[in-house]
């Protein structure tokens, strides 16, 4: 039996003010390559319209809407999996992880509780999570939840020490080695990063986003977000071959 063979991304904030066909080509793509299994890393719903920051500002929130905001999470969930529904072929394992961005919905039950509702309020569970992942993993204790496959540890975001914010910087992929010791692979920042560490067999990896357009709030930082893909091939205890494919690769190939 050969190794398997993973395709990671993370931070796909599917939006309904951005076209979600990336996730139409994610798809085929994926029957191409037929992968073993798909982490999706998290923050693939952005929940604009649960966000903290724009309260003050009716241009920002005019166009927002919970419900657009789900239903156009479950349409690139669906995308992602249609090459292999429509050819009537075994999908790989699909593995999900909470993000912050997922958390919005719980973090806004949690300062009123009166807008939970699976039919007329808000809920986690309009995410479809049980639907669309084989496995998902929710927030654990209020941070991103740590999961191991073939010998690697992914998460949303790894907590650097107590204060458990996420570990950023220049250095990303090495903090994730000094902090595990162990393969680690991460999304979050929306920046790409690799560090090695042979001898002890292990590689921190931050697989930047899968997002659809540049954001107004950011700034000079969307020059410093990659966009695209991880594929972790020869997959054996926390070892493999490392391969990045673009978004705009992708769009060449099946846009």
């Amino acid at each position: 039996m050969t190794n398997p063979t993973a395709v990671v991304f993370s931070c796909a904030h599917a939006d309904p003010s951005v076209s979600n066909e990336r996730f139409t080509w994610l798809s085929k793509f994926l029957y191409d390559l037929k992968p073993d299994y798909v982490v999706d890393l998290g923050d693939g719903a952005d929940m604009r319209s649960l966000n903290s920051y724009d309260t003050r500002k009716p241009e920002a929130i005019v166009s927002q809407n919970y419900e657009r905001d789900i239903n156009c999470y479950n349409d690139a969930q669906e995308r992602i999996r249609w090459e292999f529904v429509k050819n009537k072929r075994k999908r790989p394992s699909f593995y999900g992880f909470e993000g912050n961005h997922e958390n919005r919905i719980k973090t806004a039950i949690g300062l009123d509780p009166r807008l939970e509702g699976d039919k007329y309020g808000i809920s986690f569970s309009h995410l479809n999570t049980n639907k669309w992942f084989d496995e998902y993993h929710p927030y654990k204790n209020s941070a991103p939840a740590i999961a191991t496959y073939d010998g690697v540890d992914y998460a949303h975001f790894i907590g650097a020490g107590n204060s458990g914010r996420a570990i950023s910087g220049i250095h990303h992929a090495f903090g994730l080695i000094q902090s595990r010791y162990r393969s680690t692979t991460v999304g979050h920042s929306h920046k790409r990063g690799v560090y090695f560490k042979d001898v002890a067999n292990a590689t921190g990896l931050v697989v930047g986003c899968y997002k659809g357009a540049e954001e107004s709030w950011a700034g000079q930082s969307n020059l410093e977000w990659w966009k695209g893909i991880a594929i972790k091939r020869n997959l054996y205890n926390g070892s493999y071959d490392l391969q990045f494919v673009s978004l705009s690769e992708l769009k060449k190939n099946y846009g």
